[in-house]
């Protein structure tokens, strides 16, 4: 059982299938591709549930649905070579993925209450707000107008992740923030390069870049979930809750 919950064990774990995905996209390799890229998701998902079920409440609750539903994702992009409505499918996963996540970082900063760090934590989330709002639009003025309302929406959705990350400024652990916060801008430039791609123009690096900044992205996010749920000052408050 501490295995499962090992930092070190756990990230070379990821790494290592991380490594083999990309391996895989690069060499058109599919079958290494179908062993490693979900075990990415079933390890984070692994190590998060074992590090974090004894303290489990709405926000550890909410990101395991994320990562489950990211596995989701994983799976159908993973088959979209064979048919490109499994793309439409990752996509709908996905966008229920970012919700998921943006409800437990608002549940976060509802438990935390008012906040003196609440201005920049509006600034940042403005900046987000303002590059999803341009980098969408101009996204949308290139796609056929059949799928204009599914990018739309999941465009607004990872923008919603991006600025429900940003308004934990203040509200909990400097390291848990950082370490969202740097996932939550991860995982949008994973999917701005992957839209780009998919629906712009070619992106010569997308093959790997895409993966990697995703990895990333997921790898800091359930690091700086867990910095928040097994820090002591975090546990003593529990404690102190439930008494």
């Amino acid at each position: 059982m501490r295995l499962l919950k090992h930092p070190l064990i756990n990230g070379l774990a990821f790494a290592a299938v991380t490594g083999g995905t990309i391996l895989g996209e690069l060499t058109g390799n599919h079958g290494l591709v179908y062993l490693c890229k979900p075990l990415m998701l079933v390890i984070l998902s692994s190590w998060f549930f074992f590090s974090s079920r004894r303290y489990g409440d709405r926000f550890t609750l909410m990101i395991q649905a994320g990562l489950l539903f990211s596995l989701i994702g994983d799976i159908a992009l993973m088959l979209d070579h064979w048919d490109q409505f499994y793309f439409m499918i990752g996509l709908g996963a996905f966008l229920i993925a970012q919700l998921c996540y943006a409800m437990g970082f608002a549940q976060n900063i509802a438990d935390a209450g008012p906040s003196p760090g609440l201005l920049y934590g509006i600034l940042i989330a403005a900046l987000i707000a303002t590059f999803g709002a341009l980098f969408g639009s101009d996204l949308i003025a290139r796609i056929d107008d059949i799928i204009v309302v599914p990018v739309g929406i999941y465009a607004a959705a990872i923008t919603i992740m991006g600025i429900t990350a940003a308004l934990r400024f203040g509200r909990t652990y400097l390291p848990s923030f950082i370490m969202v916060f740097a996932g939550a801008l991860l995982f949008m430039a994973s999917d701005s390069i992957l839209a780009t791609h998919r629906f712009a123009r070619p992106v010569s690096h997308a093959n790997w870049s895409v993966l990697l900044t995703y990895a990333a992205a997921q790898w800091l996010i359930v690091s700086g979930c867990l910095r928040h749920v097994l820090d002591p000052e975090e546990l003593r408050r529990k404690a102190e809750l439930r008494t």
